[in-house]
């Protein structure tokens, strides 16, 4: 399993668009920094490393993108290319085959995810100083204002949006396996990411909007405010879909790669 997981690892990361990515992550943490630093400048406001993190947590839905590119092209890239029939000839599970893929895509995903976070507090601190982080924020909660320091702010902002980061990742993951497209798994994934919040708008006024995966991945309303996503939805309720959509998702994957022909 090691030796497959290496493999993977070594695709991903030979390629030119996987460093590409992490350039583009490093320009943005750089742009961002020189824009809030002209910012604080001219309106003389006050800028911390931790709210210049807390801003750049918007990049994370680039993230989303890369991740759903490489998800999109890990399986349907070698039905593509016509590799999949040397993958399968070798003395592995098919299963074993499929998760060293998925695990590999999930590390890419994260690992892309800890590295914006870090080079924005990187280059935030460079240019606004690393103090500050044991200083309190006002988190609304309900109808009380709880006090909690400003890097479990940070934490708390991106480990929410590494719910969006892992289901769109295995959505791609699961369309590349299925329909063994990469071009088909990356535009769907991209345009779902792109337009998800445009589809929750438009299926607002039906009974059965909250039901739709991407007015569900969003929890931080249930821990800042009274007020859920969509009336009558509870954080019980929206971790449940969530789990069910991500069990449907592993579910199809594995029974597609696992079941069907995939050598012909």
């Amino acid at each position: 399993m090691m030796g497959l997981l290496r493999n993977e690892h070594v695709k991903i990361y030979r390629r030119a668009r996987t460093w590409i990515f992490y350039a583009a992550m490093v320009a943005i943490s750089l742009l961002g920094v020189a824009l809030k630093h002209h910012t604080a400048v001219q309106f003389h406001a006050k800028e911390t490393v931790w709210m210049f993190l807390d801003s750049m947590s918007r990049a994370v839905y680039l993230v989303i993108v890369f991740a759903s590119i490489v998800a999109g092209d890990i399986v349907g890239g070698e039905f593509a290319a016509g590799t999949v029939k040397l993958l399968l000839i070798r003395p592995h599970r098919r299963w074993k085959i499929l998760l060293s893929k998925y695990l590999s895509v999930l590390s890419f995903s994260f690992t892309l995810l800890l590295f914006t976070a870090f080079m924005s507090w990187l280059v935030g601190g460079f240019v606004f100083g690393f103090s500050g982080a044991s200083a309190p924020f006002s988190l609304p909660h309900g109808a009380h204002v709880v006090s909690i320091s400003t890097w479990a702010e940070s934490v708390r902002t991106y480990a929410y949006l590494a719910i969006p980061l892992l289901l769109t990742a295995t959505l791609a993951f699961m369309i590349s396996t299925l329909f063994r497209s990469s071009v088909v798994a990356i535009a769907l994934s991209v345009f779902l990411v792109l337009f998800g919040p445009v589809i929750t708008e438009v299926l607002r006024s039906y009974a059965w909007d909250k039901f739709v995966l991407f007015a569900n991945w969003n929890l931080a309303p249930y821990f800042e405010s009274d007020v859920p996503p969509l009336p009558n939805m509870t954080l019980s309720f929206s971790i449940a879909v969530l789990t069910v959509y991500y069990a449907v998702f592993l579910a199809v994957s594995w029974l597609s790669f696992t079941k069907r022909d995939v050598s012909a």
